[in-house]
């Protein structure tokens, strides 16, 4: 019985695997670009502090958190193209 179990639930896992994250991540959590970024951070990521550097309507949505962006910014550096400590921003 209890193999029957096992089975079942890797079989289950398998099927959902496809599910599980954002298709344009890559494996490790590194993001090709903010399209890809934006997928699981739709507005960003930038330092607590950060404030978006631009002519318009700056972006104030951005998930804060200096860990998150420090990651990103490890794996990626392009994906603050501006410097304004913000990656990815979007209205």
């Amino acid at each position: 019985m209890m193999q029957r179990w096992g089975l079942a639930s890797v079989a289950l896992v398998v099927a959902l695997a496809p599910f599980a994250g954002a298709p344009a991540e890559a494996s490790g959590g590194i993001f090709d670009n903010c399209t890809a970024f934006n997928q699981k951070f739709p507005h960003g990521v930038g330092k607590k502090n950060a404030v978006d550097h631009t002519s318009g309507t700056p972006v104030t949505t951005f998930l804060r958190s200096n860990k998150k962006y420090a990651t990103a910014m490890r794996k990626n550096d392009d994906l603050d193209r501006d410097g304004d400590k913000i990656a990815c921003e979007k209205a």
